[in-house]
């Protein structure tokens, strides 16, 4: 004979559990990726950012760096992602991080080869994250000797932005 087992009540989540976006500190890979208004979000006057924002390096403020979160910090996870050259760091040595852009850029290739070639592998790079469903609109210019990329990110819940990174 089995005891008879009390009624039990659980409570179950219904909502699926959200990946986070992450946090991060700002890097300035280039002073072009940026916008005076997001420079003065972080509390930067305009006349200030000539002489504190320095290209490679991260941006402080008071002495300490910047911490980003949440849709922020997923547009630099894009921007570190994409100037990150694979295999070519021993740290990320056992990992998939990072897009083989190096290769593709200033060579003597045809231009749609090297266009095609760009877009699968920031489409493989950026498609790792768990919170990006698919990258859409794609498109590389080149100005002069700069290669801007410009693409629209889907997020899994539904939600886009668009980004532009600068080479």
């Amino acid at each position: 004979m089995l005891p008879e087992i009390a009624q039990l009540e659980f409570h179950v989540d219904t909502q699926e559990e959200q990946v986070e976006l992450g946090k991060s500190f700002l890097f300035i890979f280039n002073k072009d990726n940026f916008e005076k208004e997001d420079y003065a979000k972080w509390g930067f006057k305009e006349e200030e950012i000539e002489e504190k924002v320095k290209e490679g390096d991260f941006l402080l403020k008071d002495g300490r760096l910047i911490r980003v979160d949440g849709m922020e910090a997923l547009k630099i996870w894009i921007i570190k992602v994409l100037k990150t050259e694979k295999s070519k760091y021993k740290i990320y040595d056992d990992t998939d991080y990072g897009a083989g852009l190096e290769d593709l850029m200033g060579q003597t290739l045809p231009i749609d080869f090297v266009e095609s070639e760009l877009k699968r592998e920031i489409k493989s790079a950026l498609e790792k994250h768990p919170r990006i469903k698919s990258i859409s609109n794609l498109q590389t210019t080149r100005d002069g000797a700069r290669v801007i990329v410009e693409f629209t990110v889907n997020l899994v819940e539904g939600n886009t932005f668009n980004q532009e990174v600068i080479f």
